[in-house]
């Protein structure tokens, strides 16, 4: 080190100390330059830093306008159909699958001339013996002996809506056309029970208001072809035609009765 002119110095211990007016510089040129490197070291950031972005705007969705519900007035029920006389009395199988045809004009009663029997028993008979593809008739109307008393058994002709094999004529218009009921029975020795007459009225009925029939379209077997006594002397045709005047005439007094009232 380097002591200038005008200082002065005095010792302490084993160093010196310089007192004012002395000036320290450096013995060293290369020393001091590196202290000076050394200081410009911290003066610099560590680090090297980004320059600020600009902060990204994302932009607001637009979203659809909230729809406006009106509330819409709670329809009505539809007022139910006046009940059409044709579905009177109507039981299962009554109506086929595919509905009844327009081809029925006519109702043709029989007896079985049998003192027992069903459909079971003609349907084997007219297939066996008399070499029908099936049952001949539509419905059959037991006695209590293979069914019950005023049991209505439904064919499969009818269930098919297919030509009759009961009564034969000609033209084979009654087969065609009329649709064959057969009550178990021998009437030309005895009544039908009063089960079976109950039934066959509300079978008529039924098939009259169902194809637009009248008293006057149900006939017997024996009044079509004037070659058989059936359906016997002791079944009361007139009485079964004169019930069904009398049940279409309350049916229709019931139906008007109905629509006035509004039910």
């Amino acid at each position: 080190m380097v002591l200038l002119k005008g200082s002065s110095m005095i010792r302490v211990g084993n160093g010196l100390k310089f007192i004012a007016g002395a000036i320290l510089i450096c013995g060293a040129v290369t020393g001091c330059a590196d202290q000076k490197k050394g200081m410009d070291r911290f003066s610099k950031p560590i680090f090297a830093t980004k320059p600020p972005q600009k902060a990204r705007v994302i932009p607001t969705p637009v979203l659809p306008p909230t729809p406006q519900y009106v509330q819409r007035p709670v329809p009505r029920p539809a007022p139910q159909p006046v009940q059409r006389p044709q579905n009177v009395g109507s039981e299962a199988g009554w109506i086929p699958p595919g509905g009844i045809k327009n081809r029925w004009q006519e109702i043709v009663l029989h007896h079985s001339a049998t003192t027992k029997g069903g459909a079971v028993a003609f349907d084997y008979e007219h297939r066996h013996v008399r070499k029908w593809d099936e049952l001949g008739y539509h419905f059959v109307i037991g006695n209590g002996t293979d069914t019950g008393d005023g049991q209505i058994e439904v064919g499969s002709r009818w269930t098919k809506q297919k030509t009759g094999a009961h009564c034969k004529t000609g033209d084979n218009y009654y087969n065609e056309h009329g649709i064959g009921i057969c009550l178990v029975g021998n009437f030309q020795n005895s009544s039908p029970t009063s089960a079976q007459l109950a039934s066959v009225d509300k079978l008529v009925l039924f098939l009259s208001q169902q194809c637009g029939l009248s008293a006057d379209n149900v006939k017997s077997h024996g009044g079509v072809t004037h070659k058989t006594d059936c359906p016997g002397r002791r079944f009361p045709l007139a009485a079964v035609k004169r019930n069904l005047t009398l049940a279409q005439s309350n049916v229709r007094t019931d139906m008007l009765a109905t629509a006035g009232t509004g039910r």
